[in-house]
């Protein structure tokens, strides 16, 4: 490592802000990657930042410089090295909310989240129960913070927490957040209030109160299943996936026949969205042969993964991207066999993260070259209408895309909540990959709301545009 960059990352572990575990060898191997004044530059705004709220802070400074490296690709280094790379309210100004309410701060590269649980909470560990205690908060003034937002809040009643979303690509919030009260009534007044609301001159808030998506659709169910039958037998699968279904909605053919007692298909409610969100996950997983592995070092090759993991059946291919990589497997039960065996596992001096890959929900092979760019940041519409915002070319990444899979790595941050969409958190920051949406560190995408489709997060590269929302009716 050059001297000058040793030496800012020791004025880093002297100030307390990060230690030297912190930094392990994946990290040291990307910083000594950089010209030496921009390992210098990050080192220094890491300090000057104090990582105030940062919990995971190995992860954060991967996520960090891996967006740090793709702003200068896409806006050079001069640019981006001009202003701050980390932004957020005064440390001081927060430390003294923090302090007055007892809430805690969590800070990704993707995510500011304030609270959860609140103090004093005696209600379920995951938060209120039921719809219509969130808010949507959009058209957020860039440079603003939960040093704004709470205290305008919380004058509406107690809050359970504030989700604040961030663009790795600049640094800055996105322009809108999410706000949980404990009590729906808190939201609705809140919506009242702030709705149009000036938080700065010129600058007013588009607040309503978020209506959650639980609701599936299930194709290709036996047509000669009555509602009764097709109710218990999702029922019987609750410890697969499939808990908390209350009730199936099927539609029947006028005059049909004993062997035509549905359309083929149905919609499931379920208690709440986490549980249908979940339902939908792993129904997906159900089939995938495909392990996704992330944390790898440069010199762990595709034929270095091939030798590993081919030992527990026929590798169809494998395909590494940076530090991740997909490994395709001919049949499933190696493909699980690897899952138990190598998670977790220390391969060239790092542990390794292993898991299924997610799916990518109605993903159309197209040779499109480039890095695509979901921005997944519309309000959406009315019933009917979008929920997550379009996505956009982004030319400034030309000639990214490597074949057809779209293994370029573009930046899926779909999850777009709508007016009455609710997209389930924003997209990986690594891209996805062929009909896979893995890569980076990011959340899944999102799953469409009951009028308007979530964005589909982690897009991935090769597409000119990233996915904001299918038009609505069921989720996904």
């Amino acid at each position: 490592m050059k001297k000058s960059v040793a030496e800012a990352l020791m004025k880093l572990f002297d100030s307390g802000y990060m230690t030297s575990e912190d930094v392990d060898e994946r990290a040291v191997e990307m910083m000594n990657s950089f010209p030496e004044d921009q390992a210098r530059y990050i080192a220094e705004q890491l300090r000057e930042s104090r990582l105030f709220g940062v919990q995971n802070k190995a992860q954060y400074l991967m996520s960090l410089m891996r967006n740090f490296r793709d702003r200068v690709r896409s806006q050079g280094a001069q640019s981006v090295m001009a202003g701050k790379l980390i932004t957020g309210p005064d440390p001081e100004k927060m430390a003294e909310i923090l302090k007055r309410t007892g809430y805690t701060l969590e800070i990704t590269v993707g995510q500011r989240k304030y609270g959860g649980p609140c103090p004093g909470w005696e209600g379920p560990a995951t938060g209120p129960a039921g719809q219509g205690h969130e808010v949507y908060v959009g058209h957020i003034p860039h440079e603003l913070f939960e040093d704004a937002i709470v205290p305008l809040f919380e004058q509406c009643g107690k809050i359970w927490d504030l989700r604040l979303m961030m663009d790795p690509m600049s640094g800055k919030n996105r322009g809108y957040a999410f706000l949980t009260f404990c009590e729906k009534a808190s939201a609705a007044e809140a919506a009242k209030k702030y709705d149009g609301y000036e938080i700065l001159p010129g600058k007013a808030l588009k607040v309503n109160v978020s209506v959650a998506n639980t609701r599936l659709f299930l194709g290709n169910i036996p047509k000669s299943k009555t509602k009764d039958e097709i109710l218990e037998e999702l029922k019987k699968h609750a410890e697969d996936g499939l808990e908390g279904v209350t009730d199936v909605i099927v539609y029947t053919i006028p005059d049909a026949t004993e062997r035509h007692k549905n359309r083929g298909f149905c919609f499931v409610d379920f208690a709440d969205h986490k549980t249908a969100s979940d339902a939908k996950r792993k129904i997906q997983q159900h089939k995938v042969k495909v392990l996704y592995v992330r944390n790898l070092k440069e010199c762990v090759t595709e034929d270095k993964l091939k030798e590993i993991f081919g030992t527990f059946g026929e590798i169809e291919r494998i395909k590494k991207i940076k530090d991740y990589a997909f490994v395709h497997f001919k049949e499933r039960e190696p493909c699980l066999k690897a899952l138990e065996e190598w998670n977790g596992k220390d391969l060239e001096g790092v542990n390794i993260d292993c898991s299924l890959a997610k799916p990518q929900t109605e993903k159309k092979k197209k040779p499109m070259r480039g890095r695509g760019m979901g921005m997944g940041m519309g309000y959406g519409g009315g019933p009917g209408g979008f929920g997550g915002g379009r996505g956009r070319a982004n030319n400034m990444y030309p000639n990214m895309g490597f074949d057809d899979y779209g293994y370029g790595g573009g930046y899926g941050m779909g999850g777009g909540y709508g007016d009455y969409g609710y997209g389930m958190g924003g997209g990986g920051y690594g891209g996805g990959y062929g009909d896979y949406q893995n890569g980076g560190y990011g959340p899944q995408g999102g799953f469409g709301g009951p009028y308007g489709g979530g964005g589909f997060g982690g897009r991935g590269g090769g597409f000119r545009g990233g996915r904001g929302g299918n038009r609505g009716g069921f989720a996904g």
